[in-house]
Protein backbone atom coordinates (compact mmCIF):
# COMPACT_ATOMS: atom_id res chain seq x y z
CA UNK A 1 0.00 0.00 0.00
CA UNK A 2 1.55 3.37 -1.01
CA UNK A 3 -0.02 6.58 0.94
CA UNK A 4 -0.16 10.04 -0.44
CA UNK A 5 -3.35 12.27 -0.23
CA UNK A 6 -6.62 12.35 -1.49
CA UNK A 7 -7.30 15.26 -3.92
CA UNK A 8 -10.50 14.08 -5.33
CA UNK A 9 -12.86 11.66 -3.51
CA UNK A 10 -14.19 8.31 -4.90
CA UNK A 11 -12.73 4.72 -5.78
CA UNK A 12 -11.54 2.94 -8.88
CA UNK A 13 -9.68 -0.35 -9.35
CA UNK A 14 -8.15 -0.81 -13.18
CA UNK A 15 -4.84 -1.19 -14.79
CA UNK A 16 -1.56 1.59 -14.36
CA UNK A 17 -0.63 3.79 -17.21
CA UNK A 18 2.89 5.54 -16.39
CA UNK A 19 3.70 8.68 -17.91
CA UNK A 20 6.20 10.90 -17.63
CA UNK A 21 5.07 14.88 -17.80
CA UNK A 22 6.36 16.78 -20.57
CA UNK A 23 6.28 20.38 -21.10
CA UNK A 24 2.79 20.65 -22.44
CA UNK A 25 2.44 17.16 -23.13
CA UNK A 26 2.70 13.12 -20.52
CA UNK A 27 4.73 10.37 -22.27
CA UNK A 28 4.68 6.56 -21.42
CA UNK A 29 6.88 5.05 -19.29
CA UNK A 30 8.33 1.25 -19.90
CA UNK A 31 11.05 -0.99 -19.81
CA UNK A 32 12.78 -2.19 -22.97
CA UNK A 33 15.36 -4.67 -24.51
CA UNK A 34 19.46 -4.07 -24.41
CA UNK A 35 18.69 -4.45 -28.42
CA UNK A 36 16.32 -1.54 -28.08
CA UNK A 37 19.15 1.14 -26.48
CA UNK A 38 20.63 2.34 -29.67
CA UNK A 39 17.33 2.73 -31.33
CA UNK A 40 16.57 5.52 -27.97
CA UNK A 41 20.08 7.38 -28.07
CA UNK A 42 18.92 7.97 -31.82
CA UNK A 43 15.52 8.99 -30.67
CA UNK A 44 17.12 11.25 -28.28
CA UNK A 45 19.47 12.63 -30.36
CA UNK A 46 16.47 13.76 -32.94
CA UNK A 47 14.60 15.18 -30.13
CA UNK A 48 17.33 17.65 -29.07
CA UNK A 49 17.62 18.59 -32.65
CA UNK A 50 13.99 19.07 -32.57
CA UNK A 51 14.42 21.33 -29.41
CA UNK A 52 16.95 23.02 -30.29
CA UNK A 53 15.15 24.52 -33.53
CA UNK A 54 12.34 25.66 -31.05
CA UNK A 55 14.40 27.59 -29.13
CA UNK A 56 15.86 29.32 -31.79
CA UNK A 57 12.64 30.33 -32.98
CA UNK A 58 11.31 31.53 -30.01
CA UNK A 59 14.78 33.06 -29.25
CA UNK A 60 14.17 35.01 -32.34
CA UNK A 61 10.49 35.35 -31.82
CA UNK A 62 10.84 37.01 -28.30
CA UNK A 63 13.84 39.24 -29.73
CA UNK A 64 11.38 40.72 -32.02
CA UNK A 65 8.91 41.32 -29.81
CA UNK A 66 10.36 41.77 -27.11
CA UNK A 67 13.68 42.58 -26.72
CA UNK A 68 17.59 41.28 -26.55
CA UNK A 69 17.77 40.17 -23.08
CA UNK A 70 14.36 38.58 -22.60
CA UNK A 71 15.47 36.57 -25.67
CA UNK A 72 18.67 35.27 -23.83
CA UNK A 73 16.19 33.06 -21.75
CA UNK A 74 16.22 30.69 -24.40
CA UNK A 75 19.87 31.51 -24.96
CA UNK A 76 20.85 29.64 -21.57
CA UNK A 77 18.27 27.03 -22.20
CA UNK A 78 19.83 26.23 -25.44
CA UNK A 79 23.35 25.98 -23.38
CA UNK A 80 21.42 23.46 -21.07
CA UNK A 81 20.39 21.46 -23.77
CA UNK A 82 24.08 20.89 -25.32
CA UNK A 83 25.72 19.67 -22.01
CA UNK A 84 27.77 16.97 -22.48
CA UNK A 85 27.51 15.87 -18.85
CA UNK A 86 23.23 15.81 -19.28
CA UNK A 87 23.72 13.95 -22.29
CA UNK A 88 26.08 11.37 -21.26
CA UNK A 89 23.82 10.55 -17.96
CA UNK A 90 20.88 10.47 -19.88
CA UNK A 91 22.22 7.69 -22.79
CA UNK A 92 23.95 5.98 -18.85
CA UNK A 93 20.43 5.52 -17.51
CA UNK A 94 18.93 4.13 -20.32
CA UNK A 95 21.54 1.30 -20.92
CA UNK A 96 21.77 0.82 -16.89
CA UNK A 97 18.18 0.55 -15.98
CA UNK A 98 17.03 -0.63 -19.03
CA UNK A 99 13.92 2.16 -19.18
CA UNK A 100 12.69 4.08 -22.09
CA UNK A 101 14.48 7.24 -22.85
CA UNK A 102 11.33 9.21 -21.57
CA UNK A 103 11.79 8.10 -18.57
CA UNK A 104 15.99 8.63 -18.32
CA UNK A 105 15.21 12.62 -19.74
CA UNK A 106 12.44 12.61 -16.51
CA UNK A 107 15.12 11.37 -13.98
CA UNK A 108 17.89 12.65 -14.97
CA UNK A 109 17.15 16.02 -15.25
CA UNK A 110 15.20 15.87 -12.49
CA UNK A 111 18.05 15.43 -10.13
CA UNK A 112 19.94 18.49 -11.96
CA UNK A 113 16.71 20.29 -11.04
CA UNK A 114 16.86 19.61 -7.52
CA UNK A 115 20.45 20.22 -7.40
CA UNK A 116 20.30 22.96 -8.31
CA UNK A 117 17.14 24.58 -6.72
CA UNK A 118 18.65 23.64 -3.37
CA UNK A 119 21.57 25.94 -4.29
CA UNK A 120 22.40 29.24 -1.80
CA UNK A 121 23.60 31.12 -5.05
CA UNK A 122 20.63 32.54 -6.66
CA UNK A 123 22.03 32.21 -10.07
CA UNK A 124 22.17 28.93 -10.10
CA UNK A 125 19.10 28.69 -8.13
CA UNK A 126 17.16 30.58 -11.49
CA UNK A 127 19.29 27.62 -13.69
CA UNK A 128 16.99 25.26 -12.41
CA UNK A 129 13.80 26.74 -13.71
CA UNK A 130 16.09 26.47 -17.04
CA UNK A 131 16.91 22.58 -16.47
CA UNK A 132 13.16 21.91 -15.87
CA UNK A 133 12.15 24.43 -19.06
CA UNK A 134 14.41 22.07 -21.48
CA UNK A 135 13.49 18.41 -19.63
CA UNK A 136 9.76 19.34 -20.51
CA UNK A 137 11.22 20.46 -24.05
CA UNK A 138 12.64 17.78 -24.81
CA UNK A 139 9.45 15.28 -23.65
CA UNK A 140 7.44 17.30 -26.28
CA UNK A 141 9.74 16.95 -28.91
CA UNK A 142 9.73 13.15 -27.83
CA UNK A 143 6.34 12.74 -28.24
CA UNK A 144 5.62 14.88 -31.27
CA UNK A 145 8.51 12.32 -32.89
CA UNK A 146 5.79 9.89 -32.42
CA UNK A 147 3.02 12.09 -33.82
CA UNK A 148 0.85 12.62 -31.36
CA UNK A 149 0.63 15.48 -28.38
CA UNK A 150 0.63 12.53 -25.75
CA UNK A 151 -0.13 9.19 -25.47
CA UNK A 152 -2.77 7.19 -26.15
CA UNK A 153 -4.14 6.28 -22.80
CA UNK A 154 -6.02 2.89 -22.79
CA UNK A 155 -9.78 2.78 -21.87
CA UNK A 156 -10.20 2.50 -18.02
CA UNK A 157 -6.73 3.13 -17.09
CA UNK A 158 -4.97 5.00 -14.22
CA UNK A 159 -2.79 7.01 -14.83
CA UNK A 160 0.34 7.44 -12.91
CA UNK A 161 2.95 10.12 -13.12
CA UNK A 162 5.72 12.24 -10.77
CA UNK A 163 3.05 15.33 -11.72
CA UNK A 164 0.65 16.78 -13.59
CA UNK A 165 0.55 20.26 -14.67
CA UNK A 166 -2.66 21.82 -16.30
CA UNK A 167 -1.50 22.01 -19.82
CA UNK A 168 -0.78 18.39 -20.00
CA UNK A 169 -3.88 17.18 -18.07
CA UNK A 170 -5.76 19.10 -20.15
CA UNK A 171 -4.50 17.04 -23.26
CA UNK A 172 -4.49 13.94 -21.91
CA UNK A 173 -7.59 11.66 -23.05
CA UNK A 174 -9.51 12.34 -20.17
CA UNK A 175 -12.60 10.14 -21.05
CA UNK A 176 -10.63 7.33 -20.71
CA UNK A 177 -8.90 7.77 -17.46
CA UNK A 178 -10.32 5.94 -14.49
CA UNK A 179 -8.20 7.84 -11.93
CA UNK A 180 -5.06 9.53 -11.23
CA UNK A 181 -2.04 8.98 -8.88
CA UNK A 182 0.84 11.36 -8.81
CA UNK A 183 3.77 11.80 -6.92
CA UNK A 184 3.92 15.75 -6.42
CA UNK A 185 0.55 18.03 -5.90
CA UNK A 186 -2.01 18.20 -2.87
CA UNK A 187 -5.52 19.14 -2.71
CA UNK A 188 -5.61 22.49 -4.14
CA UNK A 189 -3.22 22.53 -7.42
CA UNK A 190 -4.68 22.89 -10.41
CA UNK A 191 -4.65 19.43 -11.73
CA UNK A 192 -6.65 18.54 -8.58
CA UNK A 193 -9.21 21.08 -9.48
CA UNK A 194 -9.70 19.70 -12.82
CA UNK A 195 -10.04 16.20 -11.12
CA UNK A 196 -12.40 16.75 -9.00
CA UNK A 197 -14.41 19.03 -11.82
CA UNK A 198 -14.53 15.40 -13.98
CA UNK A 199 -15.50 13.87 -10.97
CA UNK A 200 -12.44 11.59 -11.19
CA UNK A 201 -11.02 10.15 -8.39
CA UNK A 202 -7.33 10.85 -7.18
CA UNK A 203 -4.37 10.78 -4.75
CA UNK A 204 -1.63 13.06 -4.29
CA UNK A 205 1.79 13.24 -3.10
CA UNK A 206 2.64 9.54 -2.97
CA UNK A 207 5.94 9.11 -2.48
CA UNK A 208 7.79 7.46 -5.54
CA UNK A 209 4.71 6.46 -7.65
CA UNK A 210 6.32 6.25 -11.04
CA UNK A 211 9.15 3.79 -9.76
CA UNK A 212 7.38 1.45 -7.49
CA UNK A 213 4.21 1.03 -10.20
CA UNK A 214 4.59 -0.31 -13.60
CA UNK A 215 2.81 -0.10 -16.44
CA UNK A 216 0.09 -3.17 -16.18
CA UNK A 217 -0.14 -2.89 -12.78
CA UNK A 218 -3.31 -3.60 -11.25
CA UNK A 219 -3.93 -1.11 -9.00
CA UNK A 220 -6.54 0.16 -6.80
CA UNK A 221 -7.60 4.20 -5.76
CA UNK A 222 -8.79 5.20 -2.61
CA UNK A 223 -9.28 8.98 -2.61
CA UNK A 224 -11.21 9.15 -0.24
CA UNK A 225 -8.42 7.46 2.27
CA UNK A 226 -5.74 8.93 0.24
CA UNK A 227 -3.95 5.33 -0.04
CA UNK A 228 -3.30 2.90 -3.43
CA UNK A 229 -3.03 -0.55 -3.87
CA UNK A 230 -0.58 -2.33 -6.04
CA UNK A 231 -1.19 -5.73 -7.51
CA UNK A 232 -3.65 -6.13 -4.06
CA UNK A 233 -5.10 -9.36 -3.16
CA UNK A 234 -8.56 -10.47 -3.90
CA UNK A 235 -9.54 -9.50 -0.18
CA UNK A 236 -8.90 -6.08 -0.80
CA UNK A 237 -10.68 -6.24 -4.28
CA UNK A 238 -13.61 -7.68 -2.80
CA UNK A 239 -13.57 -4.82 0.30
CA UNK A 240 -13.05 -2.16 -2.27
CA UNK A 241 -16.36 -3.41 -4.59
CA UNK A 242 -18.47 -3.24 -1.39
CA UNK A 243 -17.01 0.83 -1.01
CA UNK A 244 -17.85 1.17 -4.20
CA UNK A 245 -20.87 0.07 -4.38
CA UNK A 246 -21.78 2.09 -0.94
CA UNK A 247 -20.68 5.12 -2.58
CA UNK A 248 -22.76 4.72 -5.59
CA UNK A 249 -25.55 4.12 -3.57
CA UNK A 250 -24.67 7.43 -1.59
CA UNK A 251 -24.79 9.42 -5.05
CA UNK A 252 -27.82 7.72 -5.97
CA UNK A 253 -29.51 8.94 -2.44
CA UNK A 254 -28.79 12.87 -3.44
CA UNK A 255 -30.41 12.28 -7.08
CA UNK A 256 -33.47 13.13 -5.86
CA UNK A 257 -32.03 16.63 -5.08
CA UNK A 258 -31.54 17.61 -8.96
CA UNK A 259 -34.97 19.26 -9.27
CA UNK A 260 -35.18 20.75 -5.85
CA UNK A 261 -34.09 23.86 -4.92
CA UNK A 262 -31.32 25.01 -2.99
CA UNK A 263 -33.07 25.96 0.20
CA UNK A 264 -32.29 26.40 3.68
CA UNK A 265 -34.51 25.05 6.60
CA UNK A 266 -35.72 28.34 7.42
CA UNK A 267 -37.11 29.05 3.84
CA UNK A 268 -33.62 31.10 2.49
CA UNK A 269 -33.64 30.07 -1.19
CA UNK A 270 -29.68 30.50 -2.58
CA UNK A 271 -28.22 30.55 -6.20
CA UNK A 272 -26.24 27.47 -6.19
CA UNK A 273 -24.06 27.48 -9.52
CA UNK A 274 -21.42 25.64 -11.23
CA UNK A 275 -18.02 25.81 -11.93
CA UNK A 276 -16.76 24.90 -15.54
CA UNK A 277 -13.77 24.20 -17.65
CA UNK A 278 -14.80 23.82 -21.07
CA UNK A 279 -17.88 23.49 -23.42
CA UNK A 280 -18.39 19.88 -22.32
CA UNK A 281 -18.82 20.59 -18.73
CA UNK A 282 -21.94 23.16 -19.28
CA UNK A 283 -23.78 19.95 -20.06
CA UNK A 284 -22.69 18.14 -16.65
CA UNK A 285 -23.83 21.78 -14.94
CA UNK A 286 -27.04 21.88 -17.23
CA UNK A 287 -28.00 18.15 -16.04
CA UNK A 288 -27.64 19.09 -12.40
CA UNK A 289 -29.91 21.75 -12.96
CA UNK A 290 -27.10 24.41 -11.80
CA UNK A 291 -28.83 27.96 -11.84
CA UNK A 292 -26.20 29.32 -14.07
CA UNK A 293 -21.99 29.06 -14.11
CA UNK A 294 -20.69 31.13 -11.43
CA UNK A 295 -16.94 30.40 -13.17
CA UNK A 296 -16.20 29.82 -16.76
CA UNK A 297 -12.63 29.23 -17.03
CA UNK A 298 -11.05 29.85 -20.34
CA UNK A 299 -7.34 28.14 -19.97
CA UNK A 300 -8.59 24.68 -20.89
CA UNK A 301 -9.25 26.01 -24.40
CA UNK A 302 -5.75 28.09 -24.02
CA UNK A 303 -3.79 24.79 -23.24
CA UNK A 304 -4.89 22.48 -25.47
CA UNK A 305 -3.49 24.52 -28.49
CA UNK A 306 -0.16 25.05 -30.02
CA UNK A 307 -0.70 28.90 -30.23
CA UNK A 308 -3.48 31.34 -29.21
CA UNK A 309 -7.10 30.71 -30.19
CA UNK A 310 -8.69 33.05 -32.51
CA UNK A 311 -11.08 35.59 -31.77
CA UNK A 312 -14.13 33.22 -34.05
CA UNK A 313 -12.30 29.78 -32.20
CA UNK A 314 -13.10 31.57 -28.93
CA UNK A 315 -16.19 32.86 -29.98
CA UNK A 316 -17.75 29.66 -31.22
CA UNK A 317 -17.46 27.54 -27.72
CA UNK A 318 -18.28 30.00 -25.67
CA UNK A 319 -21.57 31.22 -27.64
CA UNK A 320 -22.61 27.20 -27.64
CA UNK A 321 -22.28 26.94 -23.51
CA UNK A 322 -24.24 30.34 -23.73
CA UNK A 323 -26.44 28.74 -25.67
CA UNK A 324 -27.06 25.72 -23.07
CA UNK A 325 -27.29 27.15 -20.52
CA UNK A 326 -29.87 30.18 -21.61
CA UNK A 327 -30.99 31.94 -20.00
CA UNK A 328 -29.17 31.41 -16.92
CA UNK A 329 -26.17 33.73 -16.27
CA UNK A 330 -22.45 32.72 -16.65
CA UNK A 331 -19.81 34.26 -15.69
CA UNK A 332 -16.56 34.26 -18.21
CA UNK A 333 -13.24 35.14 -16.11
CA UNK A 334 -10.55 35.93 -18.92
CA UNK A 335 -8.02 33.66 -19.12
CA UNK A 336 -5.23 33.06 -15.97
CA UNK A 337 -2.01 33.01 -17.37
CA UNK A 338 1.18 33.33 -15.35
CA UNK A 339 2.58 31.47 -12.03
CA UNK A 340 2.05 27.45 -12.41
CA UNK A 341 -0.20 27.87 -15.72
CA UNK A 342 2.36 28.44 -18.38
CA UNK A 343 1.73 28.59 -22.25
CA UNK A 344 4.60 26.96 -24.29
CA UNK A 345 4.00 29.80 -26.94
CA UNK A 346 3.60 32.60 -24.76
CA UNK A 347 7.12 32.52 -22.93
CA UNK A 348 7.24 34.94 -19.64
CA UNK A 349 10.76 35.76 -18.04
CA UNK A 350 11.78 32.76 -14.89
CA UNK A 351 11.15 33.59 -11.83
CA UNK A 352 11.94 32.89 -8.47
CA UNK A 353 8.72 32.68 -7.10
CA UNK A 354 6.07 32.06 -9.70
CA UNK A 355 3.28 32.67 -7.30
CA UNK A 356 4.13 36.55 -6.35
CA UNK A 357 5.08 37.06 -10.73
CA UNK A 358 3.28 38.97 -13.19
CA UNK A 359 -0.04 37.27 -13.68
CA UNK A 360 -3.95 37.80 -14.21
CA UNK A 361 -5.38 41.08 -15.27
CA UNK A 362 -2.09 42.84 -15.03
CA UNK A 363 -0.39 40.20 -17.02
CA UNK A 364 -3.07 40.18 -19.78
CA UNK A 365 -3.16 44.15 -19.73
CA UNK A 366 0.53 44.12 -20.81
CA UNK A 367 -0.56 41.95 -23.61
CA UNK A 368 -3.11 43.46 -25.39
CA UNK A 369 -2.96 41.12 -28.13
CA UNK A 370 -4.20 38.53 -25.67
CA UNK A 371 -6.79 40.58 -24.19
CA UNK A 372 -8.66 42.02 -27.04
CA UNK A 373 -9.57 38.71 -28.85
CA UNK A 374 -10.98 37.50 -25.57
CA UNK A 375 -12.98 40.62 -24.77
CA UNK A 376 -14.32 40.53 -28.52
CA UNK A 377 -15.70 37.37 -28.09
CA UNK A 378 -16.78 37.79 -24.84
CA UNK A 379 -18.69 40.85 -25.87
CA UNK A 380 -20.22 38.85 -29.21
CA UNK A 381 -21.44 36.31 -27.23
CA UNK A 382 -23.47 39.44 -24.56
CA UNK A 383 -25.74 40.37 -27.40
CA UNK A 384 -27.93 37.40 -27.28
CA UNK A 385 -27.49 36.32 -23.58
CA UNK A 386 -26.66 37.07 -19.63
CA UNK A 387 -23.14 37.32 -19.66
CA UNK A 388 -20.79 38.76 -16.95
CA UNK A 389 -17.06 39.36 -17.43
CA UNK A 390 -14.61 38.43 -14.64
CA UNK A 391 -10.74 39.56 -14.18
CA UNK A 392 -8.76 37.19 -12.88
CA UNK A 393 -6.05 38.18 -9.81
CA UNK A 394 -7.41 41.72 -9.26
CA UNK A 395 -4.87 43.39 -6.79
CA UNK A 396 -5.87 46.91 -6.65
CA UNK A 397 -8.57 49.46 -8.26
CA UNK A 398 -6.40 50.51 -10.72
CA UNK A 399 -6.71 47.08 -12.19
CA UNK A 400 -10.42 47.57 -12.54
CA UNK A 401 -10.68 50.85 -14.31
CA UNK A 402 -7.31 49.97 -16.64
CA UNK A 403 -9.55 46.86 -17.44
CA UNK A 404 -12.38 48.75 -18.16
CA UNK A 405 -11.07 51.20 -20.63
CA UNK A 406 -9.72 48.37 -22.91
CA UNK A 407 -13.52 47.39 -22.77
CA UNK A 408 -14.72 50.93 -23.61
CA UNK A 409 -12.13 50.35 -26.40
CA UNK A 410 -13.43 47.28 -28.03
CA UNK A 411 -16.78 48.44 -27.75
CA UNK A 412 -16.11 50.93 -30.18
CA UNK A 413 -14.31 48.80 -32.48
CA UNK A 414 -17.20 46.47 -32.28
CA UNK A 415 -19.56 49.50 -32.84
CA UNK A 416 -17.21 50.88 -35.83
CA UNK A 417 -18.02 47.11 -37.62
CA UNK A 418 -21.52 46.96 -36.91
CA UNK A 419 -21.39 44.12 -34.20
CA UNK A 420 -23.91 44.10 -31.63
CA UNK A 421 -23.38 43.73 -28.22
CA UNK A 422 -24.71 44.23 -24.36
CA UNK A 423 -23.05 47.86 -23.97
CA UNK A 424 -24.04 47.05 -20.07
CA UNK A 425 -22.46 44.12 -19.72
CA UNK A 426 -21.27 43.29 -16.00
CA UNK A 427 -17.92 43.37 -14.91
CA UNK A 428 -16.65 42.06 -11.90
CA UNK A 429 -13.71 41.45 -9.85
CA UNK A 430 -12.01 38.24 -8.75
CA UNK A 431 -10.87 38.47 -5.26
CA UNK A 432 -8.16 36.01 -4.52
CA UNK A 433 -5.37 38.58 -3.03
CA UNK A 434 -5.21 40.28 0.19
CA UNK A 435 -5.37 43.39 -1.59
CA UNK A 436 -8.45 43.19 -2.90
CA UNK A 437 -9.91 41.28 0.14
CA UNK A 438 -8.95 44.23 2.07
CA UNK A 439 -10.04 46.82 -0.62
CA UNK A 440 -13.20 45.29 -1.33
CA UNK A 441 -15.48 47.84 -0.26
CA UNK A 442 -14.01 50.54 -2.26
CA UNK A 443 -13.69 47.31 -5.59
CA UNK A 444 -17.20 47.57 -5.47
CA UNK A 445 -17.79 50.69 -6.22
CA UNK A 446 -15.90 50.39 -9.57
CA UNK A 447 -16.87 46.38 -10.17
CA UNK A 448 -20.44 45.47 -10.81
CA UNK A 449 -19.72 42.51 -8.96
CA UNK A 450 -17.60 40.51 -6.93
CA UNK A 451 -15.94 36.38 -6.79
CA UNK A 452 -14.41 35.29 -3.91
CA UNK A 453 -11.24 32.63 -5.00
CA UNK A 454 -10.42 30.84 -1.95
CA UNK A 455 -7.85 29.03 -3.66
CA UNK A 456 -5.14 31.36 -4.24
CA UNK A 457 -6.46 33.70 -1.21
CA UNK A 458 -5.76 31.21 1.37
CA UNK A 459 -1.96 30.50 -0.23
CA UNK A 460 -1.49 34.42 -0.09
CA UNK A 461 -2.91 35.06 3.14
CA UNK A 462 -0.91 31.87 4.92
CA UNK A 463 2.24 31.98 2.77
CA UNK A 464 1.83 28.78 1.64
CA UNK A 465 2.17 27.93 -1.95
CA UNK A 466 -0.43 25.53 -2.82
CA UNK A 467 1.40 23.83 -5.48
CA UNK A 468 4.24 23.13 -3.25
CA UNK A 469 4.28 19.79 -1.43
CA UNK A 470 6.60 21.63 1.69
CA UNK A 471 4.02 23.43 2.33
CA UNK A 472 1.04 21.92 2.15
CA UNK A 473 0.26 21.29 6.37
CA UNK A 474 0.24 25.30 5.76
CA UNK A 475 -2.29 25.74 3.59
CA UNK A 476 -5.37 25.47 5.79
CA UNK A 477 -8.58 27.01 4.27
CA UNK A 478 -10.62 27.02 7.42
CA UNK A 479 -7.40 29.52 9.02
CA UNK A 480 -9.34 32.00 11.14
CA UNK A 481 -7.25 34.53 9.53
CA UNK A 482 -8.96 33.32 6.00
CA UNK A 483 -12.12 33.09 7.63
CA UNK A 484 -11.86 36.57 9.05
CA UNK A 485 -10.84 38.08 5.51
CA UNK A 486 -13.95 35.89 4.05
CA UNK A 487 -16.23 38.03 6.67
CA UNK A 488 -14.43 41.36 5.48
CA UNK A 489 -15.46 40.62 1.75
CA UNK A 490 -18.53 39.92 2.56
CA UNK A 491 -19.17 43.07 4.70
CA UNK A 492 -17.48 45.23 1.43
CA UNK A 493 -19.31 43.91 -0.65
CA UNK A 494 -23.32 44.10 1.20
CA UNK A 495 -22.46 47.71 2.22
CA UNK A 496 -21.94 48.99 -1.67
CA UNK A 497 -24.83 46.51 -2.92
CA UNK A 498 -22.81 44.41 -4.72
CA UNK A 499 -22.96 40.49 -5.38
CA UNK A 500 -21.07 38.20 -3.93
CA UNK A 501 -20.47 34.55 -5.53
CA UNK A 502 -17.73 32.30 -3.68
CA UNK A 503 -15.89 29.84 -6.65
CA UNK A 504 -13.09 28.58 -4.67
CA UNK A 505 -12.79 24.72 -3.62
CA UNK A 506 -13.65 25.87 -0.02
CA UNK A 507 -17.61 26.36 -2.16
CA UNK A 508 -17.52 22.78 -2.65
CA UNK A 509 -17.18 20.93 0.12
CA UNK A 510 -19.90 20.44 2.08
CA UNK A 511 -17.75 20.59 5.37
CA UNK A 512 -17.70 23.91 5.02
CA UNK A 513 -21.24 25.20 3.67
CA UNK A 514 -22.99 25.91 7.05
CA UNK A 515 -19.68 28.23 7.85
CA UNK A 516 -20.08 29.85 4.89
CA UNK A 517 -23.86 30.85 5.22
CA UNK A 518 -23.03 31.78 8.41
CA UNK A 519 -19.98 34.16 7.59
CA UNK A 520 -22.04 36.02 5.24
CA UNK A 521 -21.97 33.99 1.48
CA UNK A 522 -25.37 33.82 -0.26
CA UNK A 523 -24.12 32.36 -3.56
CA UNK A 524 -22.28 29.33 -4.12
CA UNK A 525 -20.54 28.08 -7.16
CA UNK A 526 -19.39 24.71 -7.50
CA UNK A 527 -17.97 21.77 -9.86
CA UNK A 528 -21.12 20.36 -11.23
CA UNK A 529 -19.78 16.59 -9.26
CA UNK A 530 -20.06 18.83 -5.97
CA UNK A 531 -23.56 20.02 -6.53
CA UNK A 532 -25.66 17.85 -4.88
CA UNK A 533 -23.48 17.15 -1.61
CA UNK A 534 -23.61 20.94 -1.18
CA UNK A 535 -27.09 21.19 -2.13
CA UNK A 536 -28.06 18.81 0.39
CA UNK A 537 -25.29 20.53 2.86
CA UNK A 538 -27.96 23.99 2.29
CA UNK A 539 -31.46 22.36 2.98
CA UNK A 540 -30.09 20.88 5.96
CA UNK A 541 -28.56 23.90 7.60
CA UNK A 542 -30.51 26.61 9.67
CA UNK A 543 -29.14 30.25 9.11
CA UNK A 544 -29.16 31.05 12.69
CA UNK A 545 -27.32 27.97 13.97
CA UNK A 546 -25.03 28.92 10.94
CA UNK A 547 -24.50 32.21 12.22
CA UNK A 548 -23.70 31.19 15.83
CA UNK A 549 -21.06 28.60 13.99
CA UNK A 550 -19.49 31.44 12.30
CA UNK A 551 -19.31 33.36 15.71
CA UNK A 552 -17.71 30.52 17.67
CA UNK A 553 -14.97 29.57 14.87
CA UNK A 554 -14.07 33.38 14.23
CA UNK A 555 -13.23 33.43 18.03
CA UNK A 556 -10.96 30.14 17.93
CA UNK A 557 -7.20 30.62 17.36
CA UNK A 558 -6.29 27.76 14.65
CA UNK A 559 -7.23 26.04 11.98
CA UNK A 560 -7.20 22.77 13.61
CA UNK A 561 -9.80 24.08 16.25
CA UNK A 562 -11.97 25.18 13.13
CA UNK A 563 -12.18 22.03 11.93
CA UNK A 564 -12.79 20.43 14.98
CA UNK A 565 -15.74 22.01 15.35
CA UNK A 566 -17.21 21.97 11.62
CA UNK A 567 -16.47 18.01 11.93
CA UNK A 568 -18.73 17.79 15.50
CA UNK A 569 -22.02 19.72 13.46
CA UNK A 570 -21.58 17.28 10.50
CA UNK A 571 -24.32 14.62 10.86
CA UNK A 572 -23.36 10.98 11.43
CA UNK A 573 -24.69 10.31 7.81
CA UNK A 574 -21.92 12.43 6.34
CA UNK A 575 -19.42 11.41 8.07
CA UNK A 576 -19.77 7.73 7.19
CA UNK A 577 -20.58 8.97 3.37
CA UNK A 578 -16.85 10.48 3.58
CA UNK A 579 -15.50 7.14 4.25
CA UNK A 580 -12.86 6.15 6.21
CA UNK A 581 -9.72 3.33 5.18
CA UNK A 582 -10.60 0.28 4.79
CA UNK A 583 -9.24 -2.96 6.89
CA UNK A 584 -6.05 -4.39 4.96
CA UNK A 585 -2.79 -5.94 5.57
CA UNK A 586 -0.72 -4.30 3.47
CA UNK A 587 2.55 -2.21 4.22
CA UNK A 588 4.03 1.49 2.89
CA UNK A 589 5.50 -0.58 -0.34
Amino acid sequence: MLKGTGVSAGVAQGTAFVVACGYRSAVPQRNIRASEVNGERARFDGAVARADAELVKLQNDVRERIGASQAEIFGAQRLVLKDRSLRDRVLRAIEEKRVNLEASVSEVFDQYTRSFEGAADGYLRERASDINDVRRRVLSALAEQAGRAGPKIPDGAIVVSDELSPSVTARLELDHVRAFVTERGNKFSHSSILARSLGTPAVAGVAGASAKIKTGDRIIVDGVAGVVFVNPDSSIEREYDRLAADLRSSKEELQHLVDLSSVTLDGTTLPLLANVNKFSDTEAAFLYNADGIGLYRTEFTFTIRSAFPTEEEQYEFLERAAERMHPRKLVFRLVDLGGDKILPYFPLPPSRNPSLAERGIRLLLRHLEVLKPQLRAFLRVSARHPISILLPVVVGLEDVRQARQIVRQVQDELSAEGKPFNPAVPIGAMIEVPSAALMARTLAKDADFLSLGTNDLVQYVLAADREDESTAPYYQPLHPAVLRLIQSVVEGARSAGRELAICGEMAGDPLHTALLLGLGLRELSVAPGQMLEVKNAIRRTRLEDARQLARTALDLGSASEVEALVNEQRPKTDRRRRGSEPRNGGSDE
